[in-house]
């Protein structure tokens, strides 16, 4: 057996640790196929339309 582990990092969540065995003769196709079943990761997100700049922001580099 192998051991496969891994984790997930979101800024907003934090950190997650996984791990799991795959069979010796796993190929790296068949482990990257489990590794996406185990995070299943999905999002969404909304783009919403209609706004404007109302205030300037301007960047500098800081002097060292």
């Amino acid at each position: 057996m192998k051991k496969v582990s891994g984790y997930i990092s979101v800024r907003a969540l934090g950190c997650y640790d996984f791990e799991f065995y795959v069979d010796d003769d796993a190929t790296d196709e068949e482990i990257k196929e489990k590794v996406d079943q185990t995070i299943q990761l999905s999002y969404d997100y909304q783009v919403e339309e209609g706004y404007e700049e109302y205030a300037e922001v301007n960047y500098r580099k800081k002097q060292s």
